[in-house]
């Protein structure tokens, strides 16, 4: 979160842009492919990273998950 107000167009391009990573993490997912394998890493990151930018525009989490 900055010190301005985020417009309501940067705040939908981190919507979509989770969006995307949600539906191509659906598809490898459907695909049958390993969520083990390298292939998987930089969709999971990308999955990740677009969350966690979108949910640091409503602050900072109460308490952080554990995985």
């Amino acid at each position: 979160m900055g010190d301005k107000p985020t417009r309501r167009a940067e705040l939908q391009e981190k919507i979509d842009r989770v969006h995307k990573a949600r539906i191509r993490a659906e598809q490898f997912i459907d695909s049958g492919a390993d969520l083990n394998s390298k292939e998987a890493e930089p969709i999971g990151v990308e999955l990740m990273r677009a969350a966690s930018e979108l949910s640091g525009e409503f602050g900072p989490p109460a308490v952080p998950e554990r995985h």
